[in-house]
């Protein structure tokens, strides 16, 4: 790991209408824009699934790292994150997110307590106002 603290950049132009390209450094460069709920697309990200996919790329990584310095193996992950967005008193807000992971391994109770380890240490979730509600499948 580089030594902290870490800085990130991205970019993002607009392409006309309700369309973005959203870039960072060698990355590939993606679409994005409002999704269908806004009038938007669902040909391109919407800030929406990008935070939900945030907080599901970032359990992964999490994870991983943690399986790694405890010397698990596992031989697969799958997460599916679900989030509920409505409207509050405070304005349109996320209300729930829910994180599902599905991990095969052989030490099942090591694995289940490092899903909940990376939910604790997941620096998206720790972001978030709503924290993500971690459900688990330990195969």
């Amino acid at each position: 790991m580089h030594p902290f603290p870490h800085h990130y950049e991205v970019d993002l132009t607009w392409e006309g209408e309700r369309r973005a390209r959203m870039s960072s450094g060698p990355r590939p460069v993606m679409p994005g824009g409002p999704p269908p709920e806004f009038d938007g697309s669902d040909a391109w990200w919407s800030p929406e699934h990008l935070l939900l996919e945030a907080v599901n790329l970032c359990m992964m990584n999490t994870f991983c790292a943690l399986a790694a310095k405890a010397g698990l193996k596992f031989e697969s992950y799958r997460g599916h994150v679900d989030g509920t967005l409505e409207k509050t008193e405070q304005g349109i807000a996320f209300t729930s997110i829910k994180v599902r992971c599905e991990v095969k391994a052989e030490d099942k109770a090591k694995a289940d307590q490092l899903l909940h380890s990376a939910k604790k240490y997941c620096i998206v979730s720790n972001a978030l106002k709503i924290p993500p509600i971690l459900e688990t499948n330990v195969l």
